[in-house]
């Protein structure tokens, strides 16, 4: 059976040096409520101080931005990404990051590559503070191209029912703030490989580290924020760009007036605009702009927000206010 199944294109010795690896590695995120019985890793969820606790689940992956991965060999990052898209999903919504589960397939399992992507995701998993509880490996002969994976996971978070940030709180009146990306983050990738191909970005190393960048994990000061301020509401910027995430939590009969020059934007967005000829609307409508993550609280909690993730490494600036709009209005955000 077994010199049946490796002629195949499958190899059990494969997977199993891979998963032992990817165990060995994930091992470094262990914290005082985890522990290992037998192979599998058992989380003892802390919910002391919570009055009615619920779990959450956040699963995504990397997307296309794998493409420069392979085409570099530059594979550390990615499982970053992954982490991060998960994890800040969770985090806006005031849910805490306990563990985390990947999911990696190929056609043909390369030890050293697949140490490197699991490297990137513990390393997301120590940014975010959640244990990395399992994984699996799938080789999957004929089904990806040569040297090619695909990534996907989830995040496995726990809240106070009473404590859940959703947006319903907004008001007008309230200051909107934001905290800067690194980048690109994850998303997009499918536009941005049209006016940059893989191929071609492998010579130009400043732009392939741009392009390579990985999201960053905004979990523990988005936490600290919103545990001990007043926040109403989060946007993590994704697909969708500032407009349709931010736009996602504002109330009926609001809309968020955002100043154009309040937050500075890196340089790879406007390289992808002027590459592209892309409007900014467009541009806003699907990248994230140098925003990775959108607060709203009342004015006094801003500033007193911004103070503290400032304090803490991050860049955070006031970005705008939300105001009421008149009955015939559907735009939930717009640019001054």
């Amino acid at each position: 059976m077994g010199d049946f199944y490796e002629s195949s294109g499958v190899s059990i010795a494969r997977g199993d040096a891979a998963s032992a690896d990817a165990f060995a590695q994930l091992q470094r995120t262990f914290n005082v409520y985890s522990q290992l019985i037998k192979g599998l890793v058992l989380l003892k969820a802390d919910f002391s101080g919570m009055e009615d606790p619920f779990l959450a689940f956040a699963p995504d992956g990397v997307g296309t931005k794998l493409k420069y991965a392979f085409a570099s060999g530059q594979h550390k990052t990615v499982g970053i990404d992954l982490v991060a898209m998960c994890v800040n999903d969770l985090a806006r919504n005031n849910i805490t990051p306990l563990g985390f589960a990947l999911y990696r397939a190929t056609g043909k399992i390369d030890s050293e590559v697949m140490h490197d992507v699991v490297e990137g995701v513990v390393e997301g998993c120590l940014q975010a503070g959640c244990v990395y509880m399992t994984g699996e490996t799938a080789e999957m002969p004929g089904f990806y191209h040569d040297g090619e994976y695909d990534l996907a996971g989830f995040a496995v978070g726990v809240f106070d029912r009473d404590k859940l940030i959703t947006g319903e709180r907004i008001k007008a009146g309230d200051t909107v703030f934001g905290i800067a990306s690194s980048g690109l983050h994850s998303n997009g990738f499918s536009a941005v490989r049209k006016l940059f191909p893989p191929e071609e970005v492998v010579g130009q190393p400043k732009l392939l580290a741009q392009l390579l960048q990985p999201t960053r994990i905004y979990v523990r000061d988005v936490l600290e924020v919103s545990n001990v301020l007043g926040i109403h509401g989060w946007a993590h910027i994704t697909g969708g760009g500032i407009i349709g995430k931010l736009g996602k939590i504002i109330p009926n009969g609001l809309v968020a007036t955002l100043t154009i020059d309040s937050w500075p934007t890196p340089e790879i967005f406007e390289r992808v605009r002027k590459s592209g000829s892309i409007s900014w609307k467009e541009m806003r409508s699907t990248f994230n702009c140098g925003l990775g993550m959108i607060g709203v609280a009342d004015n006094a909690t801003a500033e007193t927000a911004i103070r503290r993730l400032n304090r803490n490494g991050e860049q955070a600036y006031i970005v705008g206010e939300i105001d009421e709009v008149g009955p015939d209005e559907e735009d939930k955000v717009v640019f001054i």
